[in-house]
Order: structure tokens, then C-alpha cells, then sequence
């Protein structure tokens, strides 16, 4: 199927809340197959997953598994969070369970991207829907550009820390340091 490239102003762009999103999703209006999610109103895309995206995404979650207080931390892979008018859909997150949550969890002790095509939407544009949810860490492990990103320290929506790692961290869940490249390790296999 061809595509019609289409000029248009943004304002000529309808926005869905995130009810009407739920609406779409509740009555049937995505078949079972199709991988989207809701940033800032607009319905995206998400990016395939590749082999390498799912070993980093095992790897990580036995880590998790191993490493963090099941009794008082639930682990989500794929799990929406509910962000305003965003339902973003990381790859890993991990939920205080005492919390309660609107129509999806609206926030996370830790949330992981995987970025394989999906770098430009997880570098440039979560980091911003994370932080203002408070989102205490944000990583992002960039298989293509062979390194990790740490963003913590969230404020005003935006993180007051970003940078590139050598160790995935994440002290306030009792997590063990992940070092990078044992992840990065994984996703040549």
C-alpha cells in the first residue's frame, strides 16, 4: 500500500484524549495485531521488535527478577502507563504495587526502553513524558549506537541528569549494578 505524503499545519492534526484512545481501544478499533501507542494526543507506530530488542529485554528481566523485592515491586514488559494524553509502552518497568493507578499505572519506580529504530522517540520525546510522570530513572539501551542512557533526577518535566553509562543503576529498588556492555553483549548474540 503507497502513501500520500499530506502537507498539513499541526493545528490541522486532531488530538485524541486519552479516553477517546480508550474508547478506540475498548470498542475494537485496533485489531489484535497492531503495536501503537498514544504520545502527546497522536496515535504512533511502534517500532518492530527485532531478536537482538528481545534478548536485551530477557536479560534485563532476569535481572529484574533476580535483583528486586517481587513482594513489593510488580515487573511490567509492554505494560501502558498512563501519562495524561500519553499511554506510552516501555519495554520493562517496575510498579510499587501499593500504588493506585488510574486506567493504567501513572508512573513507575523505573522504566527501560530498548531503542533499536525507535532511538529519536525514546531519547528526545519520552524522557520528557517520564520525567514530568516522575519517573525517578529512565534508561535507555541504544543496541545501534552501543550504549546506555541514564536520565534520573527528574524535575519540571524534564531530567536533571542525563548521561551515557557504563553500569545500569538503579540504588533505590536494591537493584545490583547491570554493566552495560554484558547487556550489549547479549544483543550480538
Amino acid at each position: 500500500m503507497s502513501r500520500v505524503a499530506v502537507e498539513t499545519d499541526i493545528d490541522e492534526v486532531h488530538r485524541l484524549t486519552a479516553d477517546e484512545y480508550h474508547q478506540i481501544i475498548e470498542s475494537g478499533g485496533f485489531d489484535e495485531d497492531s503495536r501503537v501507542e498514544l504520545i502527546d494526543g497522536l496515535v504512533l507506530d511502534m517500532s518492530p521488535k527485532t531478536p537482538a530488542h528481545e534478548r536485551v529485554i530477557r536479560f534485563v528481566l532476569d535481572r529484574f527478577i533476580a535483583g528486586i523485592d517481587l513482594d513489593r515491586y510488580s515487573i511490567g514488559v509492554g505494560a501502558p502507563l498512563s501519562l495524561g494524553n500519553s499511554e506510552p509502552e516501555p519495554d520493562l518497568a517496575i510498579f510499587d504495587r501499593k500504588r493506585d493507578d488510574p486506567y493504567h499505572p501513572a508512573t513507575a519506580d523505573l522504566v527501560v526502553e530498548v531503542a533499536v529504530s525507535s532511538r529519536r522517540r525514546d531519547l528526545r520525546v519520552k524522557p520528557r513524558l517520564y520525567a514530568g510522570a516522575q519517573v525517578p530513572v529512565y534508561w535507555v539501551i541504544d543496541i545501534d549506537g552501543r550504549r546506555a542512557v541514564l536520565h534520573s533526577e527528574p524535575s519540571d518535566g524534564e531530567y536533571g541528569r542525563v548521561e551515557v553509562v557504563t553500569e545500569l543503576t538503579a540504588p533505590h529498588l536494591g537493584l545490583a549494578p547491570i554493566p552495560v556492555a554484558d547487556v550489549l553483549a547479549v544483543s550480538a548474540r
